[in-house]
Order: C-alpha cells, then structure tokens, then sequence
C-alpha cells in the first residue's frame, strides 16, 4: 500500500468491481474516462490473481480516501526499466471526491512511488481535450503539456484529440520534495 495524507493507495478487491461498473454506467465518468476499462467478472477475477498483484511494469490500484470509502483507481502501465519512464492513469469514481485534492494527492503518492521507488525520470499521461477539470489537476501536480494527439480516440461516434502530459523527476522533486498536496 501507497499513502498520502488524502489516499491510501492499495490493491483492488473482488469487493471493488461493482462500484467500478457503477462508475462506468455514468455517462460523465466513462465520458472522461474514454474507455471502458471494467472486464467481465470471469477476467476481473483472473485479473485479481494475475496483473492486479503484480508491480514490475504495471501497477493498479484502488484509491480510498481518508475514511476508507472506494472512490476511484489509479495505475502505471509500460514501465520501460531502460528509459526509465511509465504511463500512468486515474479516474476518480465518486463524485463526492472530485474537487477535494483527492486526485491530486493520489497522483503525487502513486508519482512518488514510481520517481524515489522505481527510479524512474519521466512519468507521461493523455488525457481527452474536454477534460477540463483533469488537465487542471494534472498541471496543479506539475505534468506538463508535451503535445496533442490528433483524432486518436473514438468517443459517442466521433475522433477526438488528447493531450500528452508529462513530469521529469526533477521537476516534481521540485515542486513536491518539501511540500504536500
């Protein structure tokens, strides 16, 4: 397990997969989200046993706010050991928790994990242009924006563009190393 001040990051449950598909049967959440990541149950509990318990290039976890209540999930994927860098995503289920710092705290712990952890040097994300209030979060932690993805993702019948953000371990040791979200 991962905490911050806000988050314990920490891995997913077989308990957590119906609030998932909760989150997913929104329309604004799977909307931002831009895909449908939730598996069938018969994977989900495959996934448990498998790739949900492994950490060498992938990792998910389930986020739980200061009071232990499920309020969304955050991961890395394609850790590249030789460059040194992974993609790491969050989506933040519960609308009670957008708003609050949850995400920007659950970023920064699951950031600090993979900069001091892992080594890493270079952390990137995408996220869909319309996603105002993530891009905001995102360039509150410190990604910063690298370059525009055009027409890369199918959404509600249409090409959409996402953003390709990024943070080196210099600078969020700069902005991070003595201060909390």
């Amino acid at each position: 397990m991962l905490n911050g001040p806000l988050v314990t990051l920490r891995p997913f449950r077989a308990d957590d997969l119906p609030r998932m598909r909760e989150w997913m049967r929104d329309p604004e959440t799977s909307r931002t989200w831009a895909r449908a990541p939730i598996v069938p149950d018969s994977r989900f509990e495959d996934d448990l046993a498998g790739k949900f318990k492994r950490f060498d290039t992938s990792g998910y976890f389930a986020i739980d706010d200061s009071q232990g209540h499920f309020v969304g999930r955050i991961e890395f994927e394609n850790l590249q050991l030789v460059d040194r860098t992974a993609e790491v995503m969050i989506m933040l289920g519960e609308p009670s928790a957008r708003g609050k710092g949850i995400g920007t705290d659950a970023m920064v712990t699951l950031l600090r994990y993979l900069f001091d952890g892992r080594q890493l040097e270079r952390v990137w994300l995408t996220v869909i242009t319309w996603n105002e209030a993530a891009i905001a979060s995102y360039k509150k932690v410190g990604f910063i924006v690298e370059g525009r993805l055009r027409e890369d993702c199918w959404i509600e019948g249409a090409l959409h563009d996402q953003l390709v953000l990024g943070i080196l371990r210099a600078e969020f040791n700069a902005k991070w190393n003595a201060a909390t979200p």
